[in-house]
């Protein structure tokens, strides 16, 4: 009997530990046409505001589960779109990014990032690599 309760416990905590292992990515996926309008799902931007979406994707996603986007990915809807318009689209991206940045800091810890201890800024970066993640597609 006690050999098979010690069985069950090891089989659990297995289990317990490899669904950890495969929790799925929570990736924005973003598609840009050559006018700059961004979609994803059913909204869609243009390139000009995506900031503030970016912003306020990320910063939601915390308050709501504590947890944020693994990552980032912006893709051309059709190969005309310039690299000049998926270069303004990054740093849009990147400027949402420093905005949910400062949100952040500010609920968590009623502080500006660059004014918090370097162990906590340590912590931001390993649980939220999303707010510093600077490649969002790859050259063709």
């Amino acid at each position: 009997m006690k050999l098979l309760l010690l069985l069950l416990t090891i089989v659990g905590t297995i289990q317990t530990s490899s669904a950890k292992k495969l929790t799925a990515e929570k990736i924005l996926q973003l598609k840009i046409n050559e006018r700059g309008t961004v979609s994803f799902g059913r909204d869609s931007v243009y390139k000009e505001n995506l900031a503030g979406y970016i912003q306020e994707r990320l910063f939601n996603s915390y308050i709501s589960t504590g947890k944020m986007y693994s990552s980032i990915k912006l893709e051309k809807s059709t190969i005309d779109v310039p690299d000049s318009v998926l270069l303004l689209a990054a740093r849009e991206i990147q400027e949402g990014q420093k905005r949910a940045l400062k949100d952040f800091c500010l609920d968590k810890y009623k502080k500006l990032y660059e004014n918090i201890d370097p162990k906590d800024k340590e912590k931001i970066q390993k649980k939220f690599p999303v707010l510093f993640l600077k490649e969002y597609w790859k050259a063709e």
